[in-house]
């Protein structure tokens, strides 16, 4: 038999951690987006084809 409390609690805390969620996650996109541009710039310097900043 299923809990209705326990279902009712765990829908509003997953409504609340949600728009968390979306934010860590788009800031962890952002972040690995500018490591990989620097980590691309760097690559291409030591082949000595450098990308200008």
């Amino acid at each position: 038999m299923k809990n209705p409390w326990m279902s009712l609690w765990l829908s509003a805390a997953n409504q609340i951690s949600a728009p968390a969620r979306g934010q860590m996650i788009a800031e962890m996109r952002k972040t690995q987006d500018a490591m990989m541009r620097e980590w691309q710039r760097a690559w291409l310097r030591m082949w000595g084809i450098g990308l200008r900043k």
